[in-house]
């Protein structure tokens, strides 16, 4: 095995980056979302649910990292999770696995979340329009934090076919098999 590519997350984006890009995307998600819904729907907001809405947004990090696991999850002795903080308040959480994961598994769990909670927060909207603009918070909120994980998918889509991803400290590593000649 050798490595086709090395995708350095730390080295390449820093976390105050990372942040900036996030909350930019999750900026411009929200006033596209909130400008249609309100553009569409004719239905005044409510306010009721908002301590409901809170713990969402509070648990919706939480859950993003759960929805990475559920397509990997026969790999889960093999995974190691640390805990960080930024801002003294603001928790990460950090994945590694210890072995290599085929590229169709890994791209799976890195898109997931993105498709599923975005998919719920949509019909939610589509159900329940007077709460829209929570769901629109959430939806904006939640892309903010998947923007990296489509950033990698996509390096991931250039990839050979039957590669291996493997992470280190310092992000990942598209490994691919050496060429008998």
């Amino acid at each position: 095995m050798h490595c086709w590519k090395a995708y350095h997350v730390n080295r390449k984006h820093l976390f105050f980056r990372r942040f900036f890009i996030s909350f930019l995307v999750s900026l411009f998600v929200f006033i596209a979302g909130y400008l249609t819904l309100h553009a569409v729907s004719a239905q005044t907001f409510d306010d009721d649910y908002f301590l409901v809405f809170l713990c969402s947004l509070i648990l919706l990090y939480p859950v993003h990292k759960l929805c990475h696991i559920l397509p990997i999850v026969t790999y889960y002795k093999y995974m190691k999770w640390e805990f960080d903080r930024h801002f003294y308040i603001l928790p990460v959480i950090h994945l590694q696995f210890g072995c290599p994961i085929p590229k169709a598994q890994f791209g799976t769990a890195l898109v997931f979340p993105f498709i599923i909670l975005n998919a719920i927060f949509i019909t939610g909207v589509a159900i329940y329009p007077q709460f829209g603009h929570y769901f629109t918070i959430l939806l904006s909120y939640h892309n903010g934090l998947s923007v990296f994980d489509l950033l990698l998918f996509k390096s991931l889509l250039l990839s050979p076919k039957h590669a291996l991803v493997e992470e280190n400290e310092d992000g990942y590593e598209i490994l691919v098999e050496n060429d008998i000649i």
